[in-house]
């Protein structure tokens, strides 16, 4: 595998570590009186005993860090092809999002066993007064109508028509990036104005400025979102006539809205801990028994079908709801699948491409692709020495294999299976205009059928 293609799969994903680190260790501050998904009185929040093992819990994320860096360093120079490469980069990433949970949920464990020996779980409250919304106006919000989202669809609709040209199947590639989704940040942020109320005390302002702050969040990422899609549908319309174009500008826009979230994530969270720093000495809200390992949600009084996470400005979904357990285990299942992806890439690496000529009809075959050319339908045969320059449209692109449709410079849009390492490889031209460039992995294969196809002409 190329060294930049290697270089360029583990630039994406190395990072993940850090942003899982400061996570997690991010969630051990004190927060709404949460530290590690444990809700604590103020009183609690200074003990000695709690503080020592949250220290313990840092350490063991940092241990944690370090392993899954030096280990992603070591396996980024490793010298295999990419199937071999996919399978130990997903392997890879699959641990990197799980390990870091797992100190986690221990500490989780130990703080909740922590607080019922200590007697600091609350007791419940004769009655709840609901902060009004009302109050003094702590956070301003500016709320925007679908007019802030009219210039980035009507922009992300031009891609299409200017750069599609007669691809249709990338004309739908380029629609379905572009304004639905535009369409759809739209909706997912009128939902951010309708988010519930983010109560942690009896105090009313406290209330009116997280939740507005929550909610402007909110607006700010789906809103940042939308002209994020529509930058990215420009940037994937050249991606037939200038592909370094459409990689440096996704991966560019790809960091630069990755950054922009996490940095408002993190704000949020600042600003949750510094509201609430004074609260939790009479009455707060515990809702730690409805957190599992104070990470998912399950509550079956609660109608809701996403909820707010306990602090930042993510939403989880409620395990009490059967499309909630359908949804994570959807996501969990394709989690831990993800490696087969490099399985199935490695046995296409390894599967040679065939020729063979049988009852007047040429057939190219690979793996679980296959293609039929009746003889009687091929008007001209060429036998190529050497490939001409390709760009692949939709298709596979390996070292030992290339199959689908690419652009050739010289003979415009062809259907491609060949072996590129193994010569001769052959032009085929139908009737109908459509041409094919085939070639197997035994190269004497394609020689043998120009031969029959000659003798025919």
């Amino acid at each position: 595998m190329e060294w930049w293609v290697n270089l360029f799969l583990w630039g994406i994903v190395i990072w993940i570590p850090l942003v899982m680190y400061f996570q997690t260790v991010n969630d051990s501050k004190f927060k709404k009186n949460i530290a590690v998904g444990v809700t604590f009185p103020q009183q609690a929040q200074s003990d000695a005993e709690l503080l020592g093992r949250i220290a313990a819990f840092r350490r063991s994320e940092k241990r944690v860090l370090w392993g899954l860096l030096l280990c992603g360093v070591a396996c980024a120079v490793l010298p295999l092809s990419l199937g071999q490469m996919l399978i130990v980069y997903l392997l890879w990433l699959d641990v990197a999002i799980v390990l870091p949970m797992v100190p986690y949920v221990r500490c989780n464990r130990d703080l909740k066993a922590m607080k019922a020996s200590r007697g600091w779980r609350r007791p419940e409250p004769a009655a709840v007064t609901v902060a009004y919304l009302g109050a003094e106006d702590l956070w301003k919000e500016k709320r925007h109508g679908f007019a802030a989202f009219l210039v980035p669809f009507l922009l992300s609709l031009l891609p299409p028509a200017i750069f599609a040209g007669d691809n249709t199947l990338w004309t739908w590639v380029l629609v379905a990036v572009g304004p639905v989704w535009v369409v759809l940040f739209w909706i997912f942020y009128r939902f951010a104005i309708r988010r519930k109320a983010e109560v942690v005390d009896d105090n009313a302002d406290r209330t009116a400025a997280l939740t507005r702050l929550r909610r402007q969040a909110w607006r700010r990422v789906w809103l940042w979102g939308t002209w994020f899609m529509t930058l990215l549908t420009w940037c994937m319309g050249f991606y037939e006539t200038a592909p370094l174009v459409t990689l440096i500008g996704t991966g560019a826009l790809t960091i630069l809205f990755t950054a922009a979230v996490l940095w408002q994530e993190f704000r949020v969270r600042g600003l949750q801990a510094r509201l609430t720093a004074q609260s939790g000495e009479d009455f707060y809200v515990d809702e730690d028994d409805q957190w599992l390992w104070g990470m998912f949600y399950y509550n079956p009084h609660d109608d809701k079908f996403v909820v707010n996470a306990r602090v930042g400005i993510n939403t989880t979904v409620n395990l009490a709801k059967r499309g909630g357990r359908i949804l994570v285990g959807v996501c969990a299942a394709v989690l831990l699948l993800m490696p087969l992806l490099g399985v199935w890439i490695l046995a296409e690496e390894r599967m040679p491409v065939q020729l063979s000529v049988q009852d007047q009809v040429l057939r190219a075959e690979h793996a679980a692709s296959r293609y039929e050319i009746p003889l009687a339908d091929i008007r001209q045969a060429e036998l190529l020495e050497q490939l001409p320059p390709m760009s692949k449209i939709v298709g596979t692109g390996l070292p030992s294999v290339r199959k689908g449709q690419y652009r050739a410079d010289g003979y415009g849009q062809v259907t491609v299976c060949l072996d590129p390492r193994q010569g001769p490889w052959l032009l085929l031209t139908q009737k109908d205009g459509q041409q094919y460039l085939l070639g197997a992995s035994d190269g004497t294969t394609a020689a043998e059928a120009w031969a029959v196809l000659d003798a025919m002409q």
